[in-house]
């Protein structure tokens, strides 16, 4: 899939059969491979023109939002994993989007760089 390891290691935890919401989904290359591999279903959000182009490309569902507008668009409980990887630094309003991420799924999985 990638030469990041720790994208591999989290697709093994998302259950086969989800459906899954990235947040800040980039090109949209884990989300292609739950789609293909776990025969996962779902969106990435993505706000960069490049990376929603990358997705389209992928075949991969993509929404352009801004994550800091909140997911207002999705009910509770909707996706059974959101996926909020290395997004979270680049947040103002961390704690808003959080509770948005635990609102519209019952599984969340949120990762962030070690830039120490």
């Amino acid at each position: 899939m990638s030469e990041r390891r720790d994208l591999e290691i989290i697709a093994g935890l998302v259950p086969p059969g989800s459906r899954v919401l990235d947040l800040g989904c980039g090109g949209g290359e884990l989300l292609a491979h739950l789609i293909k591999q776990r025969a996962c279903s779902g969106y990435g959000i993505e706000i960069a023109d490049a990376n929603v182009e990358r997705c389209v490309a992928r075949n991969v569902d993509v929404l352009q939002l801004n994550l800091e507008e909140g997911l207002a668009m999705f009910g509770d409980a909707s996706f059974d994993v959101v996926l909020q990887l290395d997004t979270l630094q680049h947040l103002r309003n961390a704690e808003t989007v959080l509770r948005e991420t635990a609102r519209v799924g019952h599984q969340a999985i949120v990762s962030f760089p070690n830039f120490a």
